[in-house]
């Protein structure tokens, strides 16, 4: 072969091997670049959804806490009320003081449907709904009307209802994260029930 033949096919070898190594490399740093910026992207929604699970829960706990608050405090008012009735204490009146405590309860409770997940909305709303119930047939026994039980079973109500506040509280801890009880009252846990002055038993939530 013609060494001027050769010399020039050498060239132009080498030329196209330089021309496709620039391309390959080239071709090589723009994956690399795609590589990382999709990893940065990935972190960038894997912090967004961490920082909207940290705000959902810091919002959760808020409703938590206090719906917490006022389910236990008109559960006691009630349960105040029904001692008074039962020692013969009753007044007509007491339904309205009731009135405040339960409206609030139902404000947060609307407030806390926004928010709260759908187990905890299921536990507390029966609890929400035994109150208010309990709320009604005291105000008919302080009004003397008739009503659909007698003190007794109120009493009961209220001893069914403050299981129900363990359960409520313990379905909120769990689902926060904070807590591994189970989420019915195990048996002997808890403050033990005590007695009212004329010997009524009262059952701490």
């Amino acid at each position: 072969m013609d060494p001027s033949l050769t010399a020039l096919i050498v060239a132009v070898v080498g030329v196209a091997g330089t021309l496709v190594s620039g391309v390959m490399a080239h071709r090589g740093a723009l994956r690399a670049k795609t590589v990382e910026l999709d990893r940065a992207e990935r972190l960038r929604r894997e912090e967004l959804l961490a920082d909207e699970r940290r705000e959902n829960l810091a919002v959760r706990r808020a409703s938590y806490a206090v719906f917490n608050q006022r389910l236990r405090q008109f559960h006691s008012v009630l349960s105040k009320d029904y001692f008074a009735l039962a020692a013969g204490e009753a007044r007509p009146e007491r339904s309205q003081e009731r009135e405040e405590p339960r409206r609030v309860l139902r404000d947060v409770y609307a407030e806390a449907q926004m928010v709260i997940g759908d187990e905890v909305l299921t536990v507390a709303g029966g609890v929400v709904h035994q109150l208010h119930r309990i709320h009604a047939l005291l105000g008919r026994h302080e009004r003397g009307e008739a009503a659909d039980e007698p003190l007794e079973e109120i009493r009961e109500s209220l001893e069914r209802a403050s299981e129900g506040l363990y359960e409520v509280r313990q379905t909120m801890r769990r689902d926060l994260g904070v807590s591994a009880l189970p989420v019915t009252r195990p048996d002997g846990y808890g403050a033990p029930a005590t007695r009212a002055p004329d010997g009524e038993r009262r059952s701490a939530p």
